[in-house]
């Protein structure tokens, strides 16, 4: 899988914390590129972006630079 590999064929993850009524995001990933999309319709748009940057993002996000407040 690269960039725009096929990623229907990827083993994706979701976080443990999401629950059933929630919206979430589910990662997959290749050896240079990480891809999101949303659990609730994975057939939809898959966001692919290069590792570092998906890195960066989810740091960012765990930082809260993103949080609505």
């Amino acid at each position: 899988m690269g960039g725009q590999g096929d990623w229907d064929k990827a083993s994706w993850r979701k976080s443990k914390r999401s629950g059933s009524d929630t919206g979430c995001v589910s990662l997959a990933a290749s050896a240079s590129y990480g891809a999101i999309r949303d659990t609730k319709e994975p057939q939809r748009t898959t966001i692919v972006l290069p590792k570092a940057v998906l890195r960066g993002m989810l740091d960012e996000i765990k930082r809260g630079a993103f949080d609505l407040r």
